[in-house]
């Protein structure tokens, strides 16, 4: 068991779904401003994310796949075709 702090859980990196599952938290967190910083300089202030959404939503995509994998339920791709013999 390898166990990785993801969003301030320990999660186990075994565990593709729940890593998927946190991951997700985190990136909602992200998205509803949850992890925005505040700099304030006099009377500018700047506001931003940490986060690169494309690279947590590339991770969140791959652990839900091995989910899948791992579960027996992973999606099967392309036609579906028949073969007479």
């Amino acid at each position: 068991m390898t166990a990785v702090i993801i969003g301030g859980v320990s999660v186990d990196t075994d565990d593709p779904c729940a890593v998927a599952a946190q991951l997700k938290v985190v990136r909602l967190t992200v998205v509803t401003g949850g992890s925005v910083t505040m700099t304030r300089f006099d009377q500018d202030e700047v506001r931003f994310s940490p986060a690169n959404l494309p690279m947590l939503d590339a991770a969140i995509a791959d652990y839900e796949r091995q989910c899948a994998v791992k579960s027996g339920s992973a999606r099967r791709r392309g036609a579906r075709g028949v073969r007479w013999s």
